[in-house]
């Protein structure tokens, strides 16, 4: 057992960093891990003095997805925790939906399952040269159900059911490509190029950013007429205040 803290926090200028602290576990995504990583969003988002969230692994994974043992382990789950569980990961893989401030994730290593949908859910991603993207799922006998619509929504439907039904990881080049990330850099460059982003987002007029942000996000799920509606109420109320 250890008590060193499965989240950590720190704050530079506007950003605030989250690094998940599961490294023995490759950061699995366990319920503790996401109950934490949720609130820990929500805290930010609520901060006026963080203006950008920057998601963060270890070297080996910034997160291999699922927390295996632990759901070995659920035999005696009630059906309230089983439906809280649920909730938690379907807010998860929606993080970046969850607030108007940019979400940058940082990773290196492996990101896999529900470790790139969390990853792909935030708005921009630094990724090392050495990282390892892709959906596991169906080798080890699950069906790819609730990854499978952040990467649909976010990547496009050809290359989403390639990497759901046939399992196979790409490298970073590749991801860089497919359009699943923003920058390619070494491995230990990584957090410096994250934070060199979100440091040009923090000199920008923070309320611009987050009207920006949330216009964006409206494009994402509305069709075309609807998403300029959302834009010209954004631009309406933008001018109001």
């Amino acid at each position: 057992m250890t008590d060193d803290p499965i989240l950590l926090s720190e704050d530079r200028d506007g950003v605030r960093i989250l690094t998940l602290n599961r490294p023995r576990q490759m950061n699995a995504l366990s319920s503790p891990l996401v109950v934490e990583i949720l609130a820990a969003v929500d805290a930010a988002h609520k901060d006026d003095s963080v203006e950008v969230i920057i998601l963060a692994g270890c070297e080996r994974a910034f997160s291999a997805g699922a927390d295996i043992k632990e759901a070995a382990s659920r035999a005696d789950e009630t059906a309230e925790a089983a439906h809280q569980r649920e909730v938690n990961g379907r807010a998860l893989y929606d993080l970046g939906g969850s607030t108007d401030k940019p979400m940058i994730a940082a990773v290196r290593g492996y990101v896999l399952g529900g470790g790139c949908n969390l990853a792909i859910t935030c708005d921009m991603i630094v990724a090392g040269e050495n990282a390892v993207f892709g959906y596991p799922e169906v080798k080890v006998g699950l069906a790819a159900t609730m990854v499978t619509p952040g990467i649909v929504h976010r990547i496009g439907p050809k290359i989403a059911f390639e990497m759901v039904t046939l399992g196979e990881n790409i490298t970073a080049a590749r991801a860089l490509d497919l359009g699943m990330i923003n920058r390619v850099v070494p491995d230990d460059s990584v957090l410096d190029e994250a934070l060199t982003l979100a440091n040009g987002l923090t000199k920008f007029d923070s309320r611009i950013v987050r009207v920006t942000k949330q216009v964006f996000l409206d494009s994402t799920l509305l069709d075309l007429p609807k998403a300029l509606d959302a834009a010209q109420d954004a631009s309406a109320r933008l001018k109001a205040s």
